[in-house]
């Protein structure tokens, strides 16, 4: 018989052991001290529901319906309050880039 895995503990154990990849992104709209913030799952930690939401809207080609699918429920006060879907779309440039950085010779230097 197999080992038997307990999926809490492989994600505490993965979050443990990649201390840089958060499990939520949170951001501000400006620096403000009483600026609102949003956060979205970083895209390995996504709900089944989030995930499905991202790939619909990824098919259809469609920035809105992917700001919406990340943000969810936040999309609202997040339009409401000045935000754009292409700087959303930077944000995630932004965190893949730091997830990815690599030294002069090409090795990761966060994982």
């Amino acid at each position: 018989m197999g080992a038997k895995y307990n999926l809490q503990a492989v994600k505490a154990k993965y979050l443990e052991s990649h201390p840089t990849i958060p499990e939520w992104i949170e951001f501000t709209l400006d620096d403000g001290k009483d600026a609102t913030v949003f956060k979205i799952h970083s895209p390995i930690f996504q709900t089944n529901e989030e995930k499905r939401a991202f790939v619909r809207a990824q098919k259809a080609d469609d920035e809105f319906e992917l700001a919406k699918a990340l943000l969810g429920d936040q999309w609202e006060r997040y339009e409401q309050e000045g935000g754009q879907v292409s700087l959303l779309l930077l944000l995630l440039n932004e965190v893949g880039s730091d997830l990815t950085e690599t030294d002069a010779e090409g090795n990761p230097t966060r994982q």
